[in-house]
């Protein structure tokens, strides 16, 4: 009876570790669900953690909430992908840690405040705004369609 609860363990545990790591490499699409916080939370964390699970990642999920209007002006994603590692904006990439709060709100869109903490210790000010998609395959969802320059704000911990 231990011996088939072992094997049932292991197979069950292999089964799941399975279903864990196909989906890790995936994306989380846009959905009306996610909230506007939520899709900022997304994407830094996304650049928090950019090559993981595999390279680039965070940048392929920071693209995957640019507004139809953001794309046509900063993409196709190769551009999109340089645009990141620029030296206005590689600081998100794999920054210590972000504080997301709400700035201002209207119709359909949301203004936050985040502040980012850089691997070197400094922390910069980005004002992220994002909007809800009024038509096509994303309608509904909260998008991002400007991320302003970095600002110094001072040394973090």
């Amino acid at each position: 009876m231990i011996k088939f609860f072992r094997l049932f363990l292991f197979i069950m545990l292999g089964y799941f570790g399975a279903l864990a790591s196909a989906s890790s490499t995936e994306v989380v699409a846009p959905n009306p669900d996610i909230a506007p916080q939520e899709v900022v939370d997304i994407q830094l964390t996304g650049l928090q953690n950019n090559d993981n699970p595999e390279r680039d990642f965070g940048i392929r999920q920071t693209w995957a909430f640019a507004h139809p209007e953001n794309r046509r002006m900063t993409g196709p994603y190769p551009r999109f992908a340089q645009m990141i590692r620029s030296p206005s904006y590689i600081e998100m990439i794999d920054h210590a840690s972000h504080s997301i709060s709400l700035a201002k709100q209207g119709e359909g869109w949301q203004q936050f405040d985040v502040l980012m903490e850089t691997k070197a210790g400094n922390v910069l000010f980005f004002s992220w705004v994002v909007e809800k998609v009024t038509e096509g395959a994303c309608q509904g969802c909260w998008m991002t369609t400007a991320v302003s320059a970095p600002s110094p704000a001072g040394q973090g911990s």
